[in-house]
């Protein structure tokens, strides 16, 4: 497992909830989509409209960010396979 999920699951209660919506019961996911809506529209209804003006110019971020990784993929020359052989010599007219 990654370093990256292990030391989300040591978060105290956030890493609790993703550990038993990955891991749990099978409707332990929908049990914490409905955790992480709920915080979502307290910390709205806490910090009102500049938490979610940071929210939204932060996902247009990384939705921009998204799209330039995935359109850069082209850039790159992709390495030779096996499949792509050199051409067979065709039949000599005689």
């Amino acid at each position: 497992m990654s370093v990256l999920i292990q030391s989300l699951y040591a978060v105290p209660v956030v890493g609790w909830l993703a550990k038993d919506a990955i891991q749990g019961h099978p409707d332990a996911k929908y049990y914490f989509a409905f955790n992480a809506a709920a915080i979502f529209a307290a910390l709205i209804y806490a910090f009102g409209y500049p938490f979610l003006i940071t929210v939204a110019v932060a996902a247009a971020g990384c939705a921009l960010a998204s799209l330039v990784i995935l359109t850069s993929f082209d850039a790159f020359g992709r390495a030779p396979t096996e499949t792509a052989k050199a051409p067979r010599a065709t039949r000599k007219a005689y």
